[in-house]
């Protein structure tokens, strides 16, 4: 589950918990039906049912919409068993609000995970990666504070153009690799690509390996310059950019680009699997259509900076019935809250599990 607000990613709607709402302002500002307002027992419940993401719906482009309710929830014990047995490379698993479940929960979010990957025997084994992910830096240095076997990946915030000497320091303090979002590695205008930005560069030159995130098929996810062509977007991010991994909504799309002979061909490679350049669309539109044709010049993105890298040290658990900073929002009972956080583990918490190709 890729949000611990079940109104994103399940029917709750149309459920007898869509009377939970509650507001937690430490997540976000709006109500939601939380994951730790329900127990296990209501979350594995025959009428909740998860939900397919469509995040260009303003598109009115639906996922799959007959199938929009297939599937089901599993416990994070379960994922963990089921990526042993894939012949995959590894798993990554992402980790938010962590401090909130700590301080207001009372729960140990970061123990119930390395207990979890323990048992199921990922400390001792070398033929499968566990990556940790996060976009809260006290997540992996807590990690990294009691030596955890796994790697470490921090999350940048989208719309990054640069990285300073001491932001880059920071990060190589708790991390080996960082996600970035693909609208951090071009200046765009209107979806047309103007410039690359030094990020990259920045980040790789640190000694950090890069994966960038999150690729979609659909066409009007790409810059203009890529022709809406999925393949054509990613063939110029491993070739002409080199990041070091991908993270995409369709796997079977980057299995697809990885099976490719047309890639290892060298000066012979085809025209069509040749790289886009940067600005080029911009600078033909400059050249001949009219003034008024021109994509609107944009303003300098932001730099990575160290006091955006560094957050406040990971709190302590709270008892789970301290009468100041546990109480469980609106919505849900005491005991209800509690229960939910340690029988549902911590998948459908706040940890999105992802499978490695």
């Amino acid at each position: 589950m890729s949000s611990i607000n079940l109104l994103d990613t399940t029917n709750v709607q149309m459920t007898p918990f869509s009377s939970r709402t509650s507001v937690v302002p430490e997540i976000r500002d709006t109500p939601g039906i939380f994951t730790f307002n329900l127990t296990w027992n209501d979350i594995s419940d025959s009428s909740l049912k998860p939900k397919i993401s469509s995040p260009l719906s303003t598109y009115y482009l639906v996922r799959n919409p007959r199938y929009t309710n297939t599937g089901k929830f599993v416990k994070f014990s379960d994922f963990l068993e089921y990526g042993k047995d894939q012949d995959l490379s590894g798993i990554m698993i992402t980790i938010e609000n962590a401090a909130f479940m700590a301080k207001s929960l009372g729960f140990d979010v970061l123990e119930s995970l390395t207990t979890a990957l323990n048992d199921a025997g990922y400390n001792n084994q070398t033929t499968k990666e566990v990556m940790i992910q996060s976009t809260d830096s006290a997540v992996l240095v807590k990690l990294k504070q009691q030596k955890a076997k796994y790697k470490l990946v921090y999350t940048l915030q989208p719309g990054i153009g640069d990285a300073s000497a001491s932001s880059l320091a920071d990060v190589k303090e708790f991390a080996e690799a960082v996600v970035v979002d693909r609208s951090s590695f071009f200046a765009q205008s209107v979806h047309f690509i103007i410039n690359q930005t030094s990020l990259l560069t920045d980040l790789q030159s640190a000694g950090l390996t890069v994966y960038a995130q999150v690729f979609r098929n659909e066409f009007v996810s790409q810059p203009w310059d890529f022709f809406g062509d999925e393949t054509v977007e990613i063939n110029n991010y491993a070739q002409s950019l080199n990041v070091d991994g991908l993270i995409t909504d369709f796997p079977k799309t980057v299995r697809r680009y990885k099976r490719n002979s047309c890639t290892g061909l060298g000066n012979d490679v085809p025209s069509y699997m040749g790289n886009v350049t940067v600005g080029g669309l911009a600078q033909l539109l400059k050249n001949q259509a009219a003034p008024q044709a021109q994509p609107p010049s944009v303003a300098p993105m932001p730099k990575l900076d160290a006091p955006s890298v560094q957050r406040p040290p990971f709190p302590t658990v709270a008892p789970k019935n301290a009468p100041s900073g546990a109480a469980p929002p609106p919505g849900s009972s005491p005991s209800a809250a509690h229960t939910t956080a340690v029988s549902t583990c911590i998948l459908l918490v706040l940890a999105c599990a992802t499978l490695l190709l």
